[in-house]
């Protein structure tokens, strides 16, 4: 189905983060879908021109590498407004950004240094709210309907241990969006997000093209971390025209992961009434 063409005329998606993981896995899953991508990198240009020659040559739509460093939100907007330039003159309109950069982080909460500290939330929370700022800013200007997709993590509600600095600044982004959900949704924007637990990534220590199915994981009740490919179906799902009706949502994409909370708890409980219970 080509959505950009058949729903709104040829438009194009700018995808921060691109060049590998789960950014890269959206960018292929849009342009399947018929969108001209924008194909946002912070330093690997040639990973960048790889993924957009390879969407061109595969799915015939127009793709383009574009710069867009997160760790200063200024800059970062600066080089989104000069990405949508190009845009206008390359690829169309660009009606969609999906903010998917990010880094992780486990410092211990105990060994805060404020420069990390800096970083984690200018790239994980500032940057990408200010980008959906700008975006949605000259989407107003331009009285043009469009979306915008947040990935954030199931961290944004769920802790783990020296995850103070990544939760903290996905647990932002995902309010964020709700809040730029409900401002937007006037001039015709719908904003949403996804919450991806474990995938298969190089910032998950695995190697892109992993055989998730060859990755134990007893603790998810599919016992396998996720694809980038299923993240993307998700993203691009709240991209386009079919989630029309939806804004301000989350949608956690785990395997099951946030469901087993209680489990070992229950089981612990279990064991100790067990031992207690008197013999016959």
């Amino acid at each position: 189905m080509r959505e950009s063409a058949e729903q709104t005329g040829p438009a194009a998606v700018l995808v921060t983060g691109a060049s590998s993981g789960i950014g890269r896995a959206t960018a292929t899953e849009m342009a399947r879908r018929g969108w001209h991508v924008l194909v946002g990198f912070r330093s690997g240009r040639d990973r960048a021109e790889a993924v957009a020659c390879s969407l061109e040559r595969e799915f015939g739509v127009r793709a383009r590498p574009v710069a867009i460093a997160l760790d200063e939100p200024a800059a970062a907007v600066a080089s989104l407004d000069a990405a949508l330039a190009l845009a206008d003159a390359s690829t169309g309109p660009v009606r969609c950004l999906i903010n998917n950069a990010g880094i992780n982080d486990r410092t211990p909460a105990h060994q805060i240094e404020f420069d990390r500290a800096a970083q984690v939330f200018a790239v994980d929370a500032l940057s990408p709210i200010a980008l959906a700022s700008a975006f949605a800013r000259r989407l107003v200007e331009q009285r043009l309907p469009g979306t915008i997709v947040n990935i954030t993590s199931v961290h944004e509600t769920i802790p783990i241990t020296g995850g103070v600095l990544y939760c903290s600044a996905k647990a932002a982004l995902g309010m964020a969006t709700k809040v730029m959900a409900l401002e937007f949704a006037a001039y015709g924007i719908r904003v949403n997000a996804v919450a991806p637990g474990e995938t298969a990534t190089p910032m998950n220590g695995m190697p892109e093209g992993a055989d998730v199915h060859a990755a134990h994981r007893p603790a998810i009740p599919l016992g396998r971390p996720g694809h980038p490919g299923e993240i993307a179906a998700v993203a691009a799902f709240l991209a386009g025209p079919d989630s029309s009706y939806l804004t301000g949502a989350s949608l956690t994409v785990d395997g099951g992961l946030v469901l087993t909370a209680a489990e070992e708890n229950a089981r612990a409980a279990t064991r100790s009434h067990t031992r207690k219970e008197p013999r016959p």
